[in-house]
């Protein structure tokens, strides 16, 4: 990055500072700022490069939490689970997860809340008075987030609206129609490519383009932009226009874009780089790109500096940035040859954009699909050929121009073979490098430390400091894992995984070997805790092979990544409770544990096993009583698979604790024997169906863990069990609040945490 321009030092100095701001609090960022970083700058004086990039991250910090300040009045006043009824409109909506309502009428007229219902959502900007819940959550750091769970939502009649917001609903309302004519079977895609609306795309399809790493194309980006600017260059030239007015026209052209979408940041920051290459052109002074990025970086941080802490802002931004780095130095040392101009800068995209988004992806997503560079060199021909097929073909449909079936009829051809591709590639196995954010950073350090030997002859060379660099990095990061894996010998370890509102329990013995009681969820889009967040953090610490995955019962918030754990982690057994409704991530893991030739058994109340001196004990669901009718179980009515939850008890030396699954208080009243115990995994995310003040008073944990999703929809964990628990002296641990989190216990029954 030698030589880049000032205002991308400006820009990543001031979008650093602004993403700390909505991570941390400021008094506590600033002090520890100033603490590390300040003497340092003031010693190295002000015409260092640390001074003003320092100087622009205070400036970020303290912007962006003013920013969070003042919007603090939209959460102010609300309490969890207050009832209320608000009206306001749509301004996204989604048939599967959370759509965006505004507030019209009100002291928090103009703030926008996301809504979680049931019922069918009104179409966007139609005026709604919505009735339900509010829920809120607040975490250690002070941030703040409320959402609401709605009950009914009706449309009504009187409420402003304001007319760019018809307009645009109106005009999405009408493509998204033409679409479903002229396009049939690839409707959603095509809607994902130009509308930046997903629900479309079948989950099965989604994750094909995960596992095959060319999501991004069906994610409205800088390609997509420029796709479109391309199309009004041509469309502006046709007309004979000077080039000032060209591209004047051009910007212009994509702003509007960019505005009917929805405006997501990678396409904001592809406008915002139109932008100043419109400038650069009007004075006759072109642009740089990087200055261009840098412009695009700090305008999104000043108008929209919420975003900034996020993945999409994350990803738009390094990736760019490999591209046009990578682009730039490809250029510069490849060989001369015929061939070169063409070859050489999609290949340089496609590796810029790998490597510079990799820690990123390692940090947010805990995977690096390897497959992004050639699937990207074979889809990204395909997709750019069919996104001005899909505009032509919504534009003649709706101003009625013949063609319309011929231009739709020609993109679907394109993306029937863009997705079958996808689907192709995604079968693949052992396509997704999963990392832990401890391991991106152990792989980075390794890579950075050959700069440190600045005078050494082999820097001279890039091959051999890109040999040096990759041995380096492998060597620290498989230094850390080793030393990771021999920690912690001679205790058990019993952690709760942040997958989100779910359960996933990892137990190590103290000899090392591994179980895990439930796997995580999965959700819509390709999420996938298993595959995220269960497999990443046991790879980290070394877990080779699961010696059970222990399944409490077939929910999708307990088994949806049962799948991909198989997949990634070779495993002796599946046990659980041999009964299912057809779930599924449930039906998934069945049907992989099949082809793994992983064996699927039947637990009950009674069967025990021991492990490295750690006791194992189902204590339920029971056995059938005598003339039940045969050695297996009566089901509970299919509709409460809770009722089937394994409940498993571990004993090692004086500690003990209860993993509870979802089971609920009648599960628990058949469980007030088994007296005290050191640790209670407590059952349904903290659900008042589950923890009954007899239960509680009968075991009487010192620890309780409670596996919940930040923010969810249910309101877990509930404030009375919470209470309940409160009350008897138990120290909660909550992976909403704490982030992964669990015990070390040691024969003795000495107790640590771990985070």
């Amino acid at each position: 990055m030698r030589g880049a321009p000032p205002i991308l030092w400006t820009a990543v100095g001031f979008a650093s500072g602004t993403a700390a701001s909505a991570a941390l609090g400021f008094d506590r960022t600033l002090f520890s700022l100033l603490l590390l970083i300040g003497p340092i700058a003031l010693w190295r004086g002000p015409g260092s490069r640390l001074f003003p990039l320092v100087l622009c991250f205070i400036a970020g910090l303290a912007w962006g939490t003013a920013d969070r300040l003042a919007n603090e009045h939209c959460h102010a006043g609300i309490a969890d689970g207050d009832e209320t009824q608000v009206v306001g409109y749509f301004t996204r909506t989604s048939a599967d997860g959370a759509s965006s309502l505004r507030l019209a009428s009100g002291r928090r007229e103009g703030c926008e809340f996301r809504v979680y219902t049931r019922a069918g959502v009104p179409p966007e900007a139609r005026p709604v008075t919505v009735e339900g819940r509010w829920f809120r959550s607040e975490r250690p750091d002070g941030s703040v987030s409320v959402y609401l769970s709605a009950s009914s939502i009706d449309e009504r009649e009187g409420v402003p609206v304001p007319a760019t917001h018809r307009l645009r609903a109106a005009i999405r309302e009408r493509a998204s129609e033409a679409l479903d004519r002229r396009l049939g079977g690839q409707a959603g895609v095509a809607s994902a490519l130009v509308l930046a609306e997903r629900d479309g795309i079948p989950r099965e399809l989604w994750d094909s383009f995960a596992r095959s790493g060319s999501a991004h194309l069906l994610s409205i980006s800088g390609f997509h932009v420029g796709v479109i600017a391309a199309l009004l260059g041509g469309l502006v030239a046709l007309a004979g226009h000077p080039p000032r007015t060209r591209a004047v026209g051009v910007a212009v052209g994509v702003w509007a874009y960019v505005l009917l979408i929805g405006a997501p940041t990678s396409a904001v920051r592809a406008a915002w780089m139109t932008t100043a290459f419109v400038l650069g052109r009007m004075r006759q002074a072109p642009s740089r790109s990087l200055g261009a990025l840098g412009l695009s970086m700090l305008m999104i941080a000043l108008l929209r500096p919420t975003v900034v802490a996020g993945a999409g802002f994350q990803l738009t931004v390094t990736g760019t940035a490999g591209i046009l780095v990578m682009t730039r130095w490809i250029m510069r040392h490849w060989p001369a040859h015929p061939g070169r101009s063409w070859i050489a800068p999609p290949l340089a995209a496609g590796i810029g954009a790998s490597v510079f988004t990799a820690p990123v992806l390692a940090y947010h997503f805990g995977q690096i699909p390897l497959l992004s560079l050639p699937s990207s060199i074979v889809l990204t021909p395909l997709v750019a050929t069919a996104v001005p097929g899909v505009i032509a073909a919504i534009v003649m449909d709706i101003l009625h121009i013949p063609g319309a079936a011929v231009a739709g009829a020609g993109a679907e051809g394109l993306l029937q073979a863009v997705t079958a591709t996808a689907a192709a590639l995604g079968e693949l196995r052992w396509t997704v490098l999963l990392v832990t954010p401890r391991e991106a950073a152990l792989l980075t350090a390794g890579a950075l430390m050959p700069m440190l030997f600045v005078n050494a002859p082999w820097r001279t060379r890039p091959a051999v400091r890109a040999a040096v660099s990759v041995l380096s990095a492998c060597a620290l990061l498989w230094t850390g894992q080793a030393a990771l894996a021999f920690a912690g010998r001679g205790a058990l370890h019993i952690v709760a995984i942040d997958v989100g509102q779910g359960d996933a329990i990892a137990v190590r013995t103290p000899d090392g070997h591994w179980f895990l009681v439930d796997a995580g969820p999965r959700g819509f889009g390709g999420s996938d805790a298993g595959l995220t967040r269960v497999v990443p953090y046991l790879n980290a610490r070394g877990a080779r092979r699961l010696e059970a995955v222990i399944l409490t019962h077939p929910d999708e918030d307990h088994a949806g990544g049962l799948a991909a754990v198989l997949q990634n982690i070779s495993t002796r057994a599946v046990l659980g409770p041999g009964l299912s409704v057809g779930q599924s991530g449930h039906m998934a893991g069945l049907t992989e544990a099949r082809d793994a030739d992983v064996p699927w058994r039947r637990v009950l109340a009674g069967d025990s096993w021991r492990v490295d001196g750690v006791d194992f004990r189902v204590l339920s669901p029971r056995r059938p009583a005598p003339g039940d009718g045969g050695p297996r179980p009566r089901a509970p009515p299919p509709t409460d698979p809770n009722d089937w939850s394994v409940v498993l008890r571990l004993d090692y030396g004086r500690f003990s604790a209860l993993l509870m699954g979802d089971a609920d208080a009648e599960i628990e009243a058949g469980l007030l024997e088994e007296g005290e115990v050191t640790l209670l995994k407590v059952g349904h995310h903290g659900s008042r169906t589950s923890t009954a003040a007899e239960f509680v008073q009968a075991v009487l944990p010192e620890y309780a863990l409670i596996s919940v999703g930040a923010r969810n929809r249910y309101g877990h964990p509930d404030p009375v069990v919470l209470e309940r628990l409160e009350r008897a002296g138990v120290r909660v641990l909550r992976t909403d609040r704490d982030g992964t989190v669990g015990i070390v216990a040691r024969r003795d029954g000495t107790v640590r945490t771990t985070h």
